[in-house]
């Protein structure tokens, strides 16, 4: 599905636990998530903290929107 949609000419950036998966599906922005139950939050932080975790990631992931894409290529959230 991500190749198809990058085909077009829309750019995808995957958020996942589990990057070898994504990355054996062609996935070309691949955003290391927290954990498989919950990819883009902390579910330890206090809903504050948890909530600026959150928009990190979604920052994060669109920022890797403006690079161009390579097979596998995985970042993590610093």
């Amino acid at each position: 599905m991500v190749k198809e949609i990058e085909r077009v000419g829309i750019p995808v950036t995957q958020i996942c636990a589990v990057v070898d998966i994504a990355g054996s599906v062609g996935a070309s922005r691949i955003l290391r998530g927290f954990a498989i139950t919950c990819p883009v939050g902390n579910p330890n932080l206090s809903p504050a903290d948890e909530k600026a975790c959150r928009r990190r990631y979604v920052e994060k992931a669109l920022e890797m929107l403006t690079i161009p894409g390579q097979p596998g290529h995985v970042e993590d959230l610093l």
